[in-house]
């Protein structure tokens, strides 16, 4: 109590004496600006800290210090040394957006003790009667125009980056250029292992318990031309980054979504919703068959393609036994579609929600590059390119209580059960009813949902991953044990992948 009587003075002071605790924004028009910055900055500083008291800080996007109403992922800080001019102005704007999202789900997760009294703090520093949310998003867009008032862009830009996310002083104690070659020995033999799983023909794949096939509710499909159009036409801005409207977006998450195989062996091979029990410990409600979606952007030469992603989550990941090193508490998997300008897909990759696992399935109207893998992880493509079929989705299967892919087609032949899947927004995972009636993220504030850690991050941490095989939130996936790369990388595929000459 003592803390929050002596914030508000605080703040307030800092209002009449032009302190700014998180940096300040140059403008032409210093005098007249000046107390509309300092405001601003003093609601920010304000919602900031009771973010961090109360431990809701969302990371999905990477906070810009000095700059509270901005935040940046890899696809956005890709730009930085290019933007000028107009598409300085919509980058700016961008990161903007990012940043609104990441503090409404945070302000939405603050207790409501803490909640009433940042809105009498930010009152208290407006002198108004403004909303927590009103009153953010209204400084959030004054201190944007004093941004673009002004011609000092250089330092935003050299400060919208994103860390890696790799603890080099783990791989400098775990002797990394000699442990690394270890690694590499083992990720290719579990490669030559899927090899051996995928060679076996689809129909003689083993089966535990019953095939299960999870597909979507609805069987829309958009023609090449009508995908091709949303794609070109959202792409008129400055960055030509396809930004479809929201039902254009659904459109297109309904057309591209998968078939899920499922050896179903236990209720822990069964998909569902993400819930939060007592004490935030996290489980998944089978009886909610839920594919959450999640739109991104990958970037090739001068081209920027769109990407569907359809993540699914598992109960658990069952431990075989006592030394499994495996296992554990939740599991998942994340199937992303990238898609060419003229609607076609390009290329197919997934990854298990803890970053490992990472796949490739390019289809016919991509090549592969000869890769240099003497100091990284090559990029696994584990059968042959894919044909599209129209009108067809792509049917994943999967094994039982390991849940790795063992097979990607265009099957119609189905067996064994059928249930329609929901097909849900990822940002809802990140602002999560309780059982006590208040709102939680499923991640934490280092992006990894508690509880989900495996015995093998005993093994791997000479790799430099925090929590190896934990589940974690968008933005980061550490896809490589040897090397770096990350399953959000701006360029992720170049090098490895082009557009054929069928395209």
């Amino acid at each position: 109590m003592m803390t929050r009587l002596f914030l508000l003075p605080v703040l307030l002071a800092c209002v009449l004496t032009g302190c700014v605790i998180n940096g300040s924004v140059p403008t032409a028009h210093q005098s007249e600006s000046q107390p509309i910055q300092n405001n601003c900055l003093a609601v920010f500083n304000a919602a900031e800290q009771s973010i961090v008291a109360a431990e809701v800080m969302d990371t999905e996007a990477r906070r810009i210090d000095g700059y509270p109403y901005l935040r940046v992922n890899r696809f956005l800080s890709s730009f930085r040394d290019e933007v000028n001019g107009d598409s300085y102005v919509f980058w700016l704007k961008q990161l903007q957006q990012l940043a609104n999202t990441g503090w409404r789900v945070e302000i939405n997760n603050l207790p409501e003790p803490s909640a009433q009294q940042l809105q009498q703090t930010i009152q208290a520093i407006l002198s108004s009667k403004a909303a927590t949310i009103d009153a953010l998003q209204s400084c959030s867009d004054k201190l944007l125009q004093l941004q673009l008032e002004t011609n000092n862009q250089n330092e935003l830009k050299k400060l919208a980056t994103v860390t890696d996310d790799y603890q080099t002083w783990k791989r400098i104690i775990g002797i990394y250029p000699l442990t690394a070659w270890t690694f590499k020995s083992g990720i290719a033999q579990w490669h030559e292992e899927t090899l051996a799983t995928y060679k076996q023909p689809l129909q003689q794949l083993p089966v535990s318990g019953q095939l299960t096939r999870y597909q979507p509710s609805t069987n829309m499909a958009l023609s090449d031309t009508e995908v091709a159009d949303i794609l070109n036409t959202s792409a008129n801005n400055p960055l030509t980054t396809p930004l479809p409207s929201a039902e254009d977006q659904q459109n297109l998450f309904n057309s591209f979504a998968p078939v899920f195989e499922i050896d179903v062996a236990t209720n822990n091979d069964r998909i569902g919703y993400p819930e939060l029990q007592a004490e935030n410990t996290p489980r998944v409600n089978i009886n909610k068959p839920t594919v959450f979606q999640h739109l991104s952007h990958t970037r090739l030469g001068n081209k920027i393609l769109l990407q569907l992603n359809y993540t699914i989550w598992f109960p658990a990941r069952p431990k075989r036994s006592t030394f499994d090193l495996l296992g554990g508490h939740l599991d998942g998997i994340t199937w992303r579609v990238t898609l060419l300008p003229n609607g076609k897909p390009w290329l197919f990759d997934t990854i298990h929600n803890c970053g490992c696992y990472h796949l490739f399935f390019p289809t016919e109207y991509a090549d592969a590059i000869k890769q240099n893998t003497v100091l990284s992880e090559r990029y696994f493509q584990p059968q042959p390119a894919l044909a599209i079929k129209q009108d067809m989705k792509p049917v994943l299967r999967i094994a039982a209580t390991t849940h790795y892919i063992e097979r990607v087609s265009f099957d119609p032949n189905q067996t064994g059960q059928a249930i329609q899947y929901h097909l849900d927004n990822a940002d809802k995972l990140r602002s999560l009813s309780t059982n006590n009636g208040t709102q939680r993220s499923l991640f934490g504030q280092d992006g990894i949902v508690a509880g989900t850690e495996r015995g093998e991050r005993l093994l791997f941490w000479p790799m430099g991953i925090a929590e190896p095989g934990a589940m974690r939130q968008w933005g980061h996936h550490a896809t490589a044990f040897v090397g770096r790369r990350h399953f959000d990388d701006a360029r992720l595929f170049e090098g490895v992948f082009k557009i054929n000459s069928a395209f």
